[in-house]
């Protein structure tokens, strides 16, 4: 049977499926490790062999999906669409191999360290004539369109292996893959946070080409260093310009390509980390939770809080704590 860690990760591959037919029990993996279907079809040569494995890793309400498979193709179109979730939204990451790719009837072919968003609302397909590794990272669409408005344009446009953004998602996931599976869900949420950070940082290069290298790093070692010191009280624009050498002026100019001033990440960071701990239903009361994550001011907490999720914090903790009862 497929592998099922804790905290909601599952692995699978063809040996953990009672079918003889290639096809079915490829359908079976994806069906076990993906939320959304595929309409697949295994396709190896005479005598060739075929393998499929995929992995999931919860991170928050993301997800980290790494599949390898051989020769074979799949589609998903409106049944397929009609039969499952069409929320979320996938930045692919191409490890190895050349898949060749279909956006509702616009072709593409994605190489090794290539970059291309898909969306599960949308008609595609791929086709491989050989062994393809990959790792996508699964976002829910709602929480995109809030991180990174204008993420449409993104869809099926392949970012070449030297281009910025695949570089750095490239890093990212290569780095977080070792160890994802050990972290607990304190550390998936900041992970969560991060991953957002970096889908951010590479929609916002959809309108340059090639953008500076040294710019997007700059902007990602600054979203890292807030994200490491929000329980700091005194985090602010001068102390994330000294701690970073950079002056004040530069500091905002890097979020000038961005939606969010300095002020307003550090404060939308912390509500994230605030709403994560609240729907784990602990015993804190929510002026804790709110000192921990670096809020001083419980009345200016709670106005934000309702202003970006729509309930209250308090509301929030007590529907988590019902929900967390046990069923009499």
């Amino acid at each position: 049977m497929a592998i099922q860690p804790a905290l909601g990760d599952v692995s699978c591959d063809l040996h953990d499926v009672a079918t003889a037919n290639l096809t079915d029990g490829w359908r079976e993996v994806l069906a076990r490790t993906y939320t959304f279907g595929f309409a697949v079809q295994a396709a190896p040569e005479p005598g060739e062999a075929f393998s499929a494995s995929t992995s999931r890793w919860q991170l928050g309400s993301l997800a980290l999906v790494q599949t390898a498979h051989d020769r074979g193709d799949g589609r998903r179109g409106r049944a397929e669409i009609a039969a499952s979730d069409p929320d979320l939204v996938g930045l692919l990451y191409m490890r190895r191999g050349t898949i060749g790719m279909d956006f509702e009837g616009k072709p593409a072919a994605l190489r090794d360290g290539q970059l291309v968003m898909w969306d599960t609302a949308r008609r595609g397909g791929f086709t491989t004539l050989g062994r393809v590794d990959n790792q996508t990272l699964v976002i829910p669409r709602e929480r995109l369109a809030m991180e990174a408005p204008g993420y449409e344009a993104m869809f099926g446009q392949p970012f070449r292996s030297d281009h910025p953004a695949a570089r750095l998602i490239g890093s990212f996931l290569g780095s977080l893959m070792p160890l994802v599976s050990s972290l607990d869900v304190a550390a998936r949420d900041a992970v969560a946070d991060a991953a957002l950070d970096i889908a951010r940082a590479v929609v916002a290069t959809r309108d340059d080409p090639q953008p500076r290298p040294q710019t997007t790093a700059q902007l990602m070692a600054v979203r890292l260093y807030i994200d490491a010191n929000l329980r700091d009280p005194s985090l602010s624009p001068a102390t994330i310009a000294n701690a970073n050498a950079i002056s004040l002026r530069t500091l905002h100019r890097l979020f000038e390509c961005t939606d969010d001033t300095v002020g307003a990440v550090i404060r939308n960071r912390r509500l994230s980390r605030c709403h994560a701990d609240l729907l784990r239903a602990t015993d804190e009361s929510v002026t804790a939770i709110a000192y921990r994550w670096g809020f001083r001011n419980v009345s200016f907490f709670s106005r934000l809080f309702r202003e970006r999720y729509g309930v209250s914090a308090r509301e929030l903790q007590m529907t988590a704590r019902a929900a967390a009862r046990p069923q009499m």
